[in-house]
């Protein structure tokens, strides 16, 4: 099974359509707001630029160090991802897992990497055009699923629903013919290992 005209965010909505007739948040969610407001919010759909969602974006990946929290990133392009790569490179030596999902194939990317980090490429699939920061929450996955529908423009949503947002990392999981499980025990960080 494929994605929803080839849309990550339409199969979401499809598996439940009652989140697709929520409103749309202004952008002054993105200026006004810190990451518990976010989380307060549960389910947030939005229409945004490329800053808006890099400054969530660092919010879920703060969540996710003070956690130590296994992350799911991904990147449109080789070029997007070596703008924050010394600070995922930090990120990925205290977190259990790290899988860093891009619109590229860099073999050398891979060589540079921790261990705890899983490098997969999504060239040639619907998801070359996802932008989406996942982590563990409380209860499950959290985070931001957006797609660009024009050039610096998404749209998607924020949610700390682990239904939801574990619907769209499975749906990913299955374009990319992987599992992205953020549950597992195995990614509990102990103090000299994993």
């Amino acid at each position: 099974m494929g994605l929803t005209n080839d849309s990550l965010i339409d199969t979401v909505f499809e598996k439940f359509p009652e989140k697709k007739e929520i409103a749309e948040q202004g952008d002054e969610i993105f200026v006004n707001w810190n990451f518990q407001d976010f989380q307060d919010g549960g389910y947030l759909n939005f229409k945004a630029d490329r800053s808006d969602l890099f400054a969530l974006s660092i919010m879920i990946e703060n969540y996710a160090s003070k956690h130590t929290s296994p992350l799911l990133a991904s990147f449109e392009t080789d070029k997007r991802y070596e703008f924050v790569k010394d600070r995922y490179l930090k990120l990925m030596k205290k977190l259990p897992r790290t899988w860093v999902i891009g619109n590229f194939n860099n073999p050398h990317l891979a060589q540079e990497m921790p261990d705890s980090c899983v490098v997969i490429s999504c060239v040639g699939t619907p998801l070359a055009s996802v932008w989406a920061v996942v982590t563990r929450g409380p209860d499950g996955p959290i985070g931001l699923i957006a797609e660009e529908f024009g050039i610096g423009k998404f749209r998607g949503f924020f949610s700390t629903q682990p239904d939801v947002v574990q619907a769209a990392v499975d749906a990913m999981g299955e374009v990319l013919v992987t599992q992205f499980d953020f549950n597992k025990k195995e990614y509990e960080f102990v103090k000299g290992g994993y």
